[in-house]
């Protein structure tokens, strides 16, 4: 009868089984990892900062780009003569609707100057009006100018007429004065002034609206109106106005504003052509 052998593992067995890394071997799988990430990162980081970089840059050349066309937008539909500019700020009177009125010569209603006329005839495309007390404005010369400077209201006036497209205009208040009745006999539709302001401490780019007609630009608009933020990192901005001798009823509005962030900084310019003929 034969008899089963039983075998035990001895302790150098057990050692071997149980042998893990050594340090030597630890130190050396650390270092040729160092080698191999810092080979890595010299191909790797350099991508990974230019794709940052330009992304950042991206985003403030949209910032900028969308800002500076906004405001361009409101000075191609602002009423001539209406733009002024202080500082980092930038004022204009926009513009909701334009037609051409009647005059004494013309059928219909004509617009009377120099004494009280309650209404007048539309002549061609009518008018467009946004509110049931939409000011209109005459023959606006801009600012220190009597009479026809509509920041002081003296060439505008409220209508009563109803919202919509109108061919014939009720207004109120006192006579228009003759000097105000010149060719091409357009009339506007103005809404309240606009403001852009550049505040380089805060670094924003601001749209005002809705604080009232001021004989002076302010800067900064008094409260009572609202603001919206177009801009943020803003370094730096320049407005300028430009209205050449032979070119009289022309203007050149020259826009400049420069933002920055995570060490990428970026500057557009823009200008506006600007219809001053009343």
């Amino acid at each position: 009868m034969r008899r089963n052998r039983r075998t035990e593992a001895g302790p150098a067995h057990r050692q071997a089984s149980a042998r893990g890394f050594t340090l030597i071997e630890a130190v050396m799988v650390i270092a040729i990892s160092g080698v191999v990430i810092a080979m890595v990162a010299i191909f790797i980081v350099p991508s990974i900062t230019a794709y940052f970089a330009s992304a950042t840059r991206a985003r403030l050349g949209d910032e900028a780009d969308t800002a500076l066309r906004r405001i361009g937008r409101d000075l191609t539909a602002a009423l001539p003569n209406s733009v002024r500019i202080t500082g980092n700020s930038v004022e204009l009177i926009p513009v909701s609707g334009a037609a051409r009125y009647a005059v004494g010569t013309e059928a219909g209603d004509p617009l009377l100057f120099g004494t009280v006329d309650t209404s007048f005839a539309i002549v061609g495309p009518a008018l467009r009006l946004a509110s049931g007390n939409q000011r209109l404005a005459w023959y606006n010369l801009g600012n220190g100018v009597p009479d026809a400077d509509a920041y002081t209201l003296a060439n505008v006036r409220v209508s009563s007429t109803a919202a919509g497209n109108a061919t014939s205009v009720a207004i109120s208040g006192a006579a228009l004065p003759n000097s105000l009745q010149a060719p091409p006999y357009r009339v506007y539709a103005i809404e309240q002034p606009v403001t852009y302001r550049c505040d380089t401490t805060a670094g924003t780019l601001t749209r005002y609206t809705g604080y009232g007609f001021l004989s002076t630009q302010p800067d900064p608009p008094p409260g009572g109106g609202s603001a919206a933020v177009l801009a943020q990192h803003v370094q730096s901005c320049s407005f300028s106005y430009s209205t050449p001798t032979i070119t009289a009823r022309y203007a050149l509005v020259t826009l400049s504003i420069q933002l920055s962030a995570n060490g990428e900084t970026i500057t557009l310019y823009h200008t506006v052509h600007v219809d001053n003929l009343p």
